[in-house]
């Protein structure tokens, strides 16, 4: 029994060794590997993560995550799709973070099409760590100064000097600064107050009276000027720093301010086609250029009525900082 019993655990050996051999690598040979490059960001920081796709044979289509892979706490900013063999693809997408804490994003899956299937395949997770700039709370305290004895000092000689800086002090303001009094104040020309919707007008009447675009073709410099003209008038009046700021974030700033809706409207029909002429080296007709100047004209005509009580405040404000600061200062 023993000699039989020591036979059959040789064979079961002998048949897993032999089954572990004859597996086809082609089972693990598929995977798609994410990595990013910086696990510790703070809010607003942008970072890149790279998906590498190796697979055991050729496919019709790859189909990597796109935008709507990501949580709204990861801003979707661009993806670039890099064919490395037939048998390795990767793509990196540039990303931004928008959390206050820890996350970890789930696998992310890529579609594999053949003309007889279609498999998927998913990437590790990843986790990324929210970094604070605040200054630690545990810092250690610094030890206190030692109290030093003051029962030697020189107090009869500190009397005397501080007598003398007095009277310094009080011969200064009797002989010199009674003449200082007797000038006259300086007298601030006011600057007169400058409405945004004045400037972003004149901007426009500009573009369209002295500009001939139909002669220079300079299309570019068209749509930049009529993006840069609202982005200013922002600027200008809601203080949003919308000349430094892309597209995407001054859509969001416009949600947190927020500005009429008619007015986003013009402003994105704007700012997307301008985006298209300066990075996507998209060539319009002098129809589509004349037709987005259209948006701006929109958008100049529903700010006179939504914008009115916000400019009326903002020149009260400026009118009165102006007198505060021509009143002439009074002797103490």
């Amino acid at each position: 029994m023993p000699a039989r019993a020591n036979s059959h655990k040789i064979l079961v050996f002998f048949i897993v060794f032999i089954s572990g051999w004859l597996i086809p690598d082609f089972v693990q040979a598929q995977s798609a590997t994410a990595r990013v490059s910086k696990d510790s960001l703070t809010v607003g920081e942008l970072f890149d993560l790279s998906i590498t796709l190796r697979v055991e044979q050729s496919y019709q289509r790859i189909i990597f995550p796109d935008s709507t892979s990501f949580p709204p706490i990861i801003d979707f900013n661009s993806s670039r799709q890099y064919r490395i063999t037939d048998f390795a693809d990767s793509v990196l997408y540039q990303l931004q973070f928008f959390a206050d804490r820890d996350i970890s994003l789930s696998p992310f899956p890529v579609i594999l099409v053949s003309a007889s299937d279609t498999s998927v395949v998913y990437t590790n997770p990843i986790s990324l760590y929210f970094k604070t700039v605040l200054p630690s709370e545990d810092a250690e305290l610094k030890p206190l100064k030692p109290i030093f004895d003051l029962s030697g000092f020189p107090w009869a000689w500190a009397i005397i000097i501080l007598g003398l800086i007095i009277a310094a002090i009080a011969a200064y303001y009797t002989f010199f600064k009674k003449k200082e009094e007797i000038e006259e104040p300086e007298v601030i020309e006011l600057v007169p107050f400058f409405s945004p919707l004045d400037g972003l007008e004149k901007e426009l009447a500009r573009l369209k009276q002295e500009y001939d675009l139909a002669a220079t073709k300079d299309y570019k410099y068209f749509y930049s000027t009529l993006s840069d003209s609202i982005r200013q008038y922002f600027e200008d009046l809601y203080n949003i720093p919308a000349l430094e700021s892309t597209s995407r974030e001054l859509f969001r700033y416009m949600d947190a301010f927020g500005v009429d809706h008619e007015m986003i409207k013009s402003t994105r029909q704007v700012l997307n086609r301008s985006d298209m002429v300066k990075f996507a080296k998209f060539t319009p007709t002098l129809d589509d250029a004349w037709s987005c100047y259209q948006y701006a004209v929109d958008f100049l005509d529903r700010a006179r009525t939504v914008d009115a009580s916000r400019i009326s405040r903002k020149k009260a404000l400026f009118e009165s900082e102006q007198h505060l600061a021509n009143q002439p200062q009074e002797a103490e």
